[in-house]
């Protein structure tokens, strides 16, 4: 069988092959047995005859044997039908009616083991010992099974021949034998019924475990639940155990990687503007400087979130609803922003979910509406919608906007247009990058309000 077979299809056919032996098995000593039992009854049958007939036998003074009394009972009374008998003496020979004058040949028979003198024949004896089967033929061609005793009849030797058709036996057998096999048949067909209702029901829980690891993995749940049968328990608690273990090192490398960004950030962000405050002598130095600056600023940015990526195998688990995502860090800004009067219109489903960690989108979306904060007049947009695997969210302000030149200079890091304004110059670029660590993207463009619309997609998460 191959390595990768089904593991109910190994099941099956290993108990399809026990039950196909068994009832082959159980056919054929059933069929022994009932003809051992339709054999013995025509034996016992023909020796009730041949006891019958050795009673009645007699000798003549000359030698030859008789019978007194009738002794074609049925069924030896009817010609043709395979029920005879026949007494061969040393000077004469009887028949029963049936034969119609026809003898009966004795078919070839292994020579007798000597013996003691035989006794008179009883019943319990005969069935037991002296009679030897054999089979022929009739004279009609008819094939007969026989039953053959050697005696005396007063002093002198006979042979008492008993015959029955074949077909006496073969044909209750064939019956037998016959609702034998359709009972068989449809105890394995019922029998396979229950194999596979049980090979089903017992597998059961290894379908229930293999959707809650896809549950897992889909991010709908974060443990296997442990309610599970005794021989699956021990692989869940291992599964559970390796999802704790897993979730604890990638907390410990979310938290280095945390660090490690907050350490760099500001220190680069620093340095890129004191290289780009200095005198316009040393004005071609600052200008290296500072691409310098920045090159390196997206190199640590760039492998930090590979290794955040890394560390969460890929999005596939990561799960985080926009709805109240987007609704907590909207709240957030409205309150850092309170000197301003901004109406936020908010038209996202509850039901859309990102393949993303909620971290990042916090970073990214934080990044998005805050910038919408700061230049918004007194209107903000929030939308998201789904567009086949992916999912769109736009935020659009009705600030001054953004011509395409001025976008294409956003999107790089450290670059600023207005110096009024606080911050570094990271977040678009930061934004712009983790979008596309998920396999999304970031775009830019005027809104129709005059203002600027960030777009962010990001791969959607499947439905819980």
């Amino acid at each position: 069988m191959a390595r990768g077979a089904s593991l109910s299809r190994r099941l099956l056919l290993g108990a399809g092959v026990f039950i196909a032996l068994a009832l082959i098995v159980a056919t054929v000593s059933i069929g022994f047995v009932l003809r051992h039992f339709v054999q013995s009854q025509i034996d016992q049958r023909l020796d009730t005859q041949i006891i019958f007939l050795s009673s009645v036998v007699t000798t003549t003074g000359d030698g030859r044997i008789a019978i007194s009394g009738a002794t074609d009972g049925p069924p030896f009374d009817r010609p043709g039908r395979g029920w005879y008998w026949q007494i061969n003496g040393p000077a004469n020979t009887l028949r029963s009616q049936a034969l119609e004058g026809a003898d009966l040949a004795l078919p070839d028979l292994p020579p007798k083991p000597p013996k003691p003198p035989p006794k008179p024949p009883r019943l319990e004896d005969v069935a037991l010992d002296g009679v030897r089967p054999g089979d022929g033929r009739a004279p009609n061609g008819m094939a007969l099974h026989f039953r053959i005793f050697e005696t005396l009849a007063g002093d002198k030797p006979i042979t008492i021949i008993a015959s029955a058709p074949r077909a006496a036996i073969f044909a209750p057998l064939r019956a037998a034998l016959t609702t034998l096999a359709i009972s068989l048949l449809i105890l394995g067909a019922a029998l396979v019924l229950a194999m596979i209702f049980q090979v089903r029901l017992g597998l059961r829980p290894l379908e229930k475990l293999r959707r809650s690891i896809g549950d897992v993995r889909s991010g709908t749940i974060e443990r296997v639940p442990e309610d599970q049968p005794r021989e699956v328990a021990p692989l869940v608690h291992e599964l559970n155990a390796l999802l704790a273990e897993n979730a604890a090192n990638l907390e410990r490398a979310r938290a280095h990687v945390a660090n490690l960004a907050h350490a760099l950030k500001t220190p680069l962000a620093t340095l890129s503007l004191a290289l780009s405050g200095r005198k316009q002598q040393d004005a071609d130095d600052a200008q290296g400087s500072v691409q310098l600056v920045a090159l390196m600023e997206r190199r640590i940015r760039h492998h930090l979130g590979r290794a955040r990526m890394a560390a969460l195998s890929g999005p596939a688990r990561a799960r985080t609803p926009l709805a109240p995502r987007l609704r907590d860090i909207v709240d957030a800004m409205q309150k850092i922003h309170a000197g301003k009067d901004i109406t936020v219109a908010f038209e996202v489903d509850p039901a859309l979910n990102v393949a993303c960690e909620q971290q990042d989108f916090d970073e990214m979306a934080g990044n998005l509406i805050d910038n919408a904060f700061k230049w918004a007049q007194g209107r903000i947009a929030v939308r998201a919608l789904a567009v086949d695997a992916k999912v769109e969210l736009t935020i659009a302000d009705d600030g001054p906007g953004l011509s395409d030149k001025d976008i294409a200079t956003v999107l790089q890091p450290g670059a600023r247009l207005d110096e009024s304004m606080p911050g570094f110059g990271f977040g678009l670029p930061i934004a712009r990058e983790l979008a596309e660590l998920y396999g999304g993207a970031l775009s830019l463009a005027r809104a129709g309000a005059g203002g600027l619309a960030a777009t962010l997609t990001l791969p959607r998460a499947a439905a819980a």
